[in-house]
């Protein structure tokens, strides 16, 4: 997605925290399928999805998915360890992929690729609801969806601010119910994230995680914040 923004944006104008940010490239290192939600519409979805997505390696294929059942076929019979992105789960606009063509993206996760994509929910129980309402996906399939980003918005469409509100980890599915690990929300209150559990069975050490956070806050602070910079601290 040309001119969205990256994570360094995201962190500089608010929108997610450096810890966040780490914890989701953290998922990325492990190809975690995931899922970027919100009940409102214009609530940043495709921007914080892209923005996940720039944390994979260059090596990692993406599959932009039409719906197309040939585009499916094809994918199925060679896979090869990408990402199958959905702009959407919805039958809103024809563009977006519903009934049938879900059932088919989950089958065709199980020959060796990871999800991404975006839908309209604001728990994970709703998130799973609007999954299964597509059709029938048992709850081996639904267990693929590691991690979920919700967004919250305000303000739209005059002077819209966008934020993440929570993010989770599913540690299971039971008759299409996800059993969510809530790792941080945004605490209207206090005025800031605040962190509920650390995230579990991550690759990458709490450590690594910490240098990474500190790393895209100072880069996030000074206002480096260009694809430049963001393709060095990757690389770095």
């Amino acid at each position: 997605m040309p001119g969205a923004l990256n994570v360094l944006e995201l962190v500089r104008n608010g929108s997610l925290s450096a810890e966040m940010a780490s914890t989701l490239w953290a998922a990325m290192d492990d190809r975690c399928s995931f899922i970027v939600a919100a009940g409102p519409r214009q609530a940043g979805k495709s921007t914080t999805t892209e923005a996940i997505l720039d944390f994979l390696p260059a090596s990692v294929p993406r599959h932009d998915l039409t719906g197309d059942r040939a585009q499916m076929d094809a994918l199925a019979a060679s896979p090869d360890g990408g990402y199958l992105v959905v702009s959407e789960f919805s039958d809103h606009t024809p563009s977006y992929l519903r009934g049938e063509q879900v059932v088919q993206v989950f089958d065709t996760a199980e020959r060796g690729f990871s999800i991404a994509g975006t839908l309209h929910a604001d728990t994970p129980e709703e998130a799973f609801y609007e999954l299964r309402s597509h059709g029938s996906i048992p709850d081996s399939q639904l267990e693929r969806i590691g991690c979920l980003v919700f967004l919250g918005v305000r303000g739209w469409p005059e002077n819209p601010v966008r934020w993440v509100s929570s993010i989770w980890q599913v540690e299971g599915v039971r008759h299409g119910a996800p059993r969510g690990r809530l790792l941080c929300r945004w605490d209207h209150a206090a005025g800031e994230f605040v962190w509920e559990n650390s995230a579990v069975g991550l690759s990458a050490s709490g450590a690594l995680r910490e240098e990474r956070a500190a790393r895209i806050r100072e880069l996030a602070d000074a206002g480096r914040t260009s694809r430049e910079d963001l393709a060095a601290l990757l690389a770095s």
